[in-house]
This record gives structure tokens, C-alpha cells and sequence, in this order.
């Protein structure tokens, strides 16, 4: 055959040739963003295995993005899977060391998971970040109580000051001595029905039973933070609170 006919019929044949799509090329694969997305779309739907459905795909297609591995964190705390929402934080943490202050959420799940001294001193650590939250003087009181004891745990509250919401200042308070009316006064000052009125007693439901967490009173603190549980809002501390009280129910 002539060497230059032969040249043109083979070049002829790789590019008429069909483009061939291997399986490990992820054409089709869901961005960080859609995964999100679909993951919190499915946590306001109240529908936790799709929430973890969605951070399984983000490991599986983005293994090594630190995005992808810290919402992936999340989703699996807000969806109830914390023993896999920790291992997450903790390679997102490996990568990105500068971060550690930040995540509240590593300490949440390390709470939740029973790691109290763990728990304790990732939040002492977030105040450099956040010195100013009433909630992470509350799951740091809840981990010291639970490692040292109540009277422990109110010697050392954490300061939190400027934190306005309310019942923050009230809630403050209770850890220190125990006086839960303040709490429900300043809930009931606001307005009957109003969406602050039904924040407000979230919080106060959230964090009350947390004290009667705190200091071994079981059965409380699942009514409390059961209540709290119901809520209708839609945000990353009622997913916690419904994880928080199904691990006190767990506990029965």
C-alpha cells in the first residue's frame, strides 16, 4: 500500500471515530454546589437519608476538595450521622488547620458522639473565633458537666458577652445558677405568634433541657429539647436539636 495513502486513510479513521465516554470520567456528575443544594433541600423536606445520600456523593465525586469534605460534614451531623459527620471535619481540619477554631459543628458532633473532653476543648478553642455565643457556652457547659461534674461546669461558664438574642442573657444565667423563670420571662415578653416569639422558645426549649441534660435530669431534658425538636423552623440548629433529642431518646 502507498505509505501516503495509508497516512490519510488512518487519519480519516481517528477523527470520523466516535468519542468514546469512559466510566471514571464524571461528565455527568453533580457540582459541590448542586449537591448542596440537594442536600439541604432534603433537610427542610424533614427527609434525612437524601441529606446523606448527598454528602455520600460529594466524598464519592470530590474526595480530596476540602469544600466538599466540610459540607459533607455537615449534612451528616444536620441528617443524624454524627460518628461520620466527625471523621469528616477532622480530614476537613487536616487539610485547612487555620479553620479549627471555626467549626462549632466539630464540637456539636463530638458532644453528641459522648467525646466530652474533646468537646470541651473545641469549644474553649471557637471562642478565638467567636467569643461572643451564649450556644457555645452552653455545649461547653454541657461537656464539662458531663466530665467534671455540674458544680464544675458552673464555675467555669464561658463569657459571652454582647450575644442580644433573645433569651441568650437568661440562658447565660441558668448555667451559672439554675434559675430557668428568667428564661421563660423573656420568652414570653415577645409577641404571641410572632416569628421571633417562636425563635426565642426554641432556643429556651433547646437549652433548658441541655441544663437538665447537664445535670441528670433525663427525663427532662427530653421533654425540653423534644419540644424544641418540633419546631418548624428550618436551619442548621433545629437539625441539630432533632438529633440532639433523638440521642437523649436513645438513651432511655
Amino acid at each position: 500500500m502507498n505509505v501516503r495513502l495509508a497516512a490519510v486513510i488512518i487519519l480519516s479513521t481517528l477523527v470520523s471515530a466516535p468519542v468514546v465516554c469512559h466510566a471514571d470520567e464524571p461528565s455527568d456528575v453533580l457540582s459541590i454546589s448542586d449537591l448542596r443544594t440537594m442536600g439541604l433541600r432534603a433537610l427542610e423536606q424533614g427527609n434525612r437519608q437524601t441529606a446523606g445520600e448527598a454528602a455520600d456523593k460529594l466524598l464519592l465525586n470530590f474526595e480530596d476538595d476540602s469544600r466538599a469534605i466540610r459540607l459533607a460534614g455537615d449534612l451528616y451531623l444536620r441528617s443524624g450521622r454524627i460518628r461520620s459527620s466527625i471523621k469528616q471535619f477532622e480530614r476537613y481540619i487536616e487539610l485547612v488547620p487555620g479553620d479549627k477554631a471555626e467549626l462549632w459543628q466539630y464540637g456539636i458532633a463530638l458532644t453528641l458522639a459522648g467525646q466530652f473532653e474533646d468537646g470541651r476543648k473545641l469549644f474553649e478553642l471557637h471562642r478565638v473565633a467567636n467569643p461572643n455565643d451564649v450556644e457555645n457556652a452552653a455545649w461547653h457547659f454541657l461537656c464539662v458537666a458531663k466530665v467534671s461534674g455540674i458544680n464544675e461546669a458552673k464555675k467555669t461558664v464561658l463569657p459571652a458577652p454582647g450575644d442580644t438574642r433573645v433569651p441568650m442573657t437568661e440562658i447565660r444565667r441558668l448555667l451559672m445558677d439554675g434559675d430557668e423563670r428568667r428564661v421563660t420571662a423573656a420568652v414570653e415578653e415577645l409577641t404571641a405568634g410572632s416569628t421571633s416569639r417562636e425563635v426565642a422558645e426554641f432556643f429556651g426549649n433547646l437549652y433548658t433541657g441541655m441544663y437538665a441534660d447537664a445535670v441528670g435530669n433525663p427525663t427532662k431534658a427530653r421533654r425540653l429539647v423534644g419540644a424544641a425538636a418540633k419546631t418548624a423552623q428550618a436551619n442548621y440548629m433545629s437539625d441539630v436539636a432533632r438529633v440532639y433529642a433523638d440521642e437523649l431518646e436513645a438513651t432511655k
